[in-house]
């Protein structure tokens, strides 16, 4: 509900709050904000440096993340191939996005799109394992 009193994540602060206007799980937000906190520095260090290619492609990747995870949760037994599929999937809706607003080489976006996607990628997976870990 939107007037619930929402608890407060030191990690991401109001996260509830967004996710009950949104509709969306607040950890799903949390994943998003991490995803682009992970990748749109990259894409920058890639050589996209205009302040409206980074904020379609921060808008792109909240889209797109958020699209994968709400996914992912519907998946049963076969998670690790959903995985795979849907990495395979958001890199192709990201490029398709991108291609639209962000102008010049298409073979750099689509390499620059599968390098981020793939460091975010594996920083989860290290998240994970370090979590699993502990």
């Amino acid at each position: 509900m939107l007037f619930d009193v929402a608890i407060i994540s030191p990690v991401l602060p109001g996260q509830e709050i967004l996710g009950d206007l949104v509709g969306t799980d607040s950890g799903m937000l949390l994943l998003a904000f991490w995803t682009i906190v992970i990748e749109v520095p990259l894409f920058f260090l890639c050589g996209y440096r205009e302040k409206k290619q980074l904020l379609y492609f921060a808008g792109v990747n909240l889209v797109s993340n958020l699209m994968l995870n709400g996914f992912l949760e519907t998946v049963g037994d076969d998670y690790n191939l959903a995985m795979a599929i849907g990495e395979v999937a958001v890199v192709l809706l990201e490029f398709c996005l991108c291609c639209y607003f962000i102008k010049g080489d298409r073979k750099k976006l689509f390499r620059t799109l599968v390098f981020t996607n793939a460091v975010s990628f594996l920083a989860g997976l290290a998240f994970l394992f370090l979590f699993d870990l502990l």
